[in-house]
């Protein structure tokens, strides 16, 4: 059965169906994470349950909501481009169905964003 779909993930010029959903993927989310931090980082986001960093720490104060918003932003936007660069190498990657690769590739949008979360959460430990 996974024979009869082989035919269908790759192009005739050799280039795969696999590179071309995981890099444009990973290429949409990073534009869409920069979209979304993008008003974080301008401060224009004022307090509330469903937009934005929401540690504990970051409920404490209006200046400790923005703090810590425009800090992780400013990660989350520079993990963003290093996702987006990710997508463009995927085209040129030679990926196989199966491989270890394909899996975290896949998984790039949630791996990149770890360290924007992690240095927010340790920015907002010190305020």
């Amino acid at each position: 059965m996974i024979s009869d779909i082989s035919p269908l993930l790759v192009g005739e010029d050799g280039f795969e169906l696999l590179n071309i959903i995981i890099g444009i993927s990973n290429i949409f989310c990073g534009v869409l994470f920069i979209a979304l931090a993008l008003p974080l980082v301008n401060d224009s986001v004022s307090m509330n349950r469903f937009y934005g960093v929401r540690f504990k720490k970051a409920f404490e104060s209006e200046q400790n909501w923005y703090q810590i918003n425009h800090y992780t932003a400013k990660w989350i936007i520079g993990c963003s481009f290093a996702m987006i660069l990710l997508g463009f190498v995927v085209f040129l990657l030679p990926l196989e169905k199966g491989n270890y690769w394909v899996i975290l590739l896949a998984l790039a949008p949630l791996i990149f964003l770890m360290p924007a979360i992690v240095a927010g959460y340790r920015f907002a430990r010190k305020l």
